[in-house]
């Protein structure tokens, strides 16, 4: 069973919103990423959601690395990861 934590730290980043969503695993207390990045398009919003495997000690360091890994996908930095 995973917590997952409100998703109310979105920010805006090169016209996408990315809300940080970190999940805290129930057998070692730790945090994971999950992060939820949307966007507008002519005629509709759209949406990806993105899980990245790590461990954190603290929904704060999560909730960060959430959005660093948010902007990362948005630049095109992370393979295998698009939003197109």
């Amino acid at each position: 069973m995973e917590r997952y934590t409100e998703m109310d730290k979105s920010v805006i980043y090169k016209g996408y919103t990315i809300q940080p969503a970190p999940r805290q695993l129930v057998d070692t207390g730790q945090w994971e990423l999950n992060v939820f990045i949307s966007w507008s398009t002519e005629d509709d919003e759209d949406s990806r959601h993105f899980v990245k495997t790590g461990r954190y000690a603290t929904e704060e360091e999560a909730t960060a690395q959430c959005i660093v890994y948010g902007q990362q996908i948005v630049d095109g930095k992370v393979p295998g990861s698009s939003l197109g």
